[in-house]
């Protein structure tokens, strides 16, 4: 199973996609092929003060995610996601459900660098 995880605020498909990476509340698990998710909880990692987007990339790579879909995306958090061989696709906008038929379909190219500074990330 390809699962990925695309960030948002809420536990629903049709919420939007949240614009920071390591600041999304939840993160909406799918398998592109048979449709089925569960939405993570992202507080605890949210709950710190440093390390934000390395501590939900770990959390990710640890679940086995193979893409993630987001807004933005800062370096820390990119480089540990692409470490462990995890696509990331940056700008992603619409609702959840929008931004998973859209990977369905193919209309995506994966990022080759973050597309956020570290002071805004």
């Amino acid at each position: 199973m390809k699962t990925i995880a695309i960030s948002t605020a809420s536990e629903s498909l049709d919420a939007p996609v949240e614009g920071l990476f390591g600041r999304a509340r939840f993160f909406i698990l799918a398998d592109p092929d048979t449709l089925e998710w569960e939405a993570m909880d992202n507080l605890s990692n949210i709950s710190g003060n440093r390390l934000i987007g390395i501590m939900t990339a770990q959390t990710l790579v640890r679940r086995n995610i193979h893409t993630v879909m987001t807004g933005k995306c800062g370096s820390k958090a990119f480089a540990e996601l692409k470490a462990a061989g995890v696509q990331v696709i940056l700008d992603t906008k619409g609702t959840v459900r929008q931004a998973l038929e859209r990977f369905r379909l193919g209309d995506f190219s994966p990022a080759t660098g973050p597309n956020v500074s570290e002071a805004r990330a």
